[in-house]
C-alpha cells in the first residue's frame, strides 16, 4: 500500500444517516429558509416603502357614462344618494372630473373623502346638467405587517445559508479527522 491510498473502513448505518442528512437535509432545508427570509424580506421592504411612493390609501372610483347611468337607475332600485359636483370636496371633485376625460371612467380620489359612504353605496352626481352614477371600486390599503418580519427574515436567510454550506463544512471536517486519524498511528 503506498502512501497515497487512503484508508476507508466501511461506514455503519449510523454515520450513513448522518451523512445523508447533512448532504441532502441541511441543504434542502436551508434553500427553504433562504426562500422564505428573502419573501419576508421583500414584503417588509414593500410595506415600509409603499407609502412614501403612494402606492396605497387612495381609493379608485369609477364613474359611469350618462348612457351606463340610465341603465343602472331603473325605477325600481332602491333610492341612491344624488350629488351636484358643488357639494363634492376638492378630492373627490378632482377625481369625478379625472375619472370623466378617462377612457376607463377610472381615477383615485387624493385628499379629504368626506362622502366615502355615499359612494360605497354608488351615488349619483349631477355635473353641468347630466346624471353619472359612481362608486368606488376599489380601496387600495396599505399593507401592514409585523415590524419583526425583517429581522426574522435576515436571520432565515443566514441561517439557510449555513444550512446550504453544511455539506462542503462537513467534508471539511470529515477530511481533518482522517488526517488527524493518520497522524496519530
Amino acid at each position: 500500500m503506498s502512501g497515497d491510498e487512503r484508508y476507508s473502513s466501511p461506514l455503519s448505518d449510523e454515520n450513513m444517516t448522518g451523512s445523508v442528512v447533512l448532504t441532502y437535509g441541511a441543504p434542502f432545508l436551508g434553500t427553504l429558509l433562504v426562500a422564505i427570509g428573502i419573501t419576508a424580506g421583500v414584503l417588509s421592504g414593500y410595506a415600509i416603502a409603499q407609502s412614501e411612493l403612494g402606492l396605497c390609501g387612495n381609493p379608485t372610483i369609477v364613474v359611469y357614462s350618462s348612457a351606463e347611468t340610465a341603465q343602472y337607475t331603473i325605477p325600481e332600485s332602491p333610492t341612491l344618494d344624488k350629488l351636484s359636483t358643488a357639494e363634492l370636496t376638492q378630492g373627490e371633485r378632482r377625481a369625478f372630473q379625472e375619472a370623466v376625460r378617462s377612457p376607463r371612467g377610472v381615477a383615485d380620489v387624493r385628499g379629504r373623502f368626506v362622502h366615502r359612504g355615499a359612494f360605497q353605496r354608488g351615488v349619483l352626481i349631477t355635473s353641468g346638467g347630466t346624471v353619472r352614477y359612481a362608486t368606488i371600486t376599489s380601496v387600495n390599503s396599505c399593507l401592514t405587517i409585523d415590524p419583526l418580519l425583517l429581522p426574522l427574515g435576515i436571520v432565515s436567510i443566514l441561517l439557510g445559508i449555513l444550512g446550504i454550506l453544511t455539506p462542503p463544512l462537513y467534508r471539511k471536517l470529515l477530511e481533518r479527522e482522517e488526517r488527524a486519524g493518520r497522524t496519530s498511528r
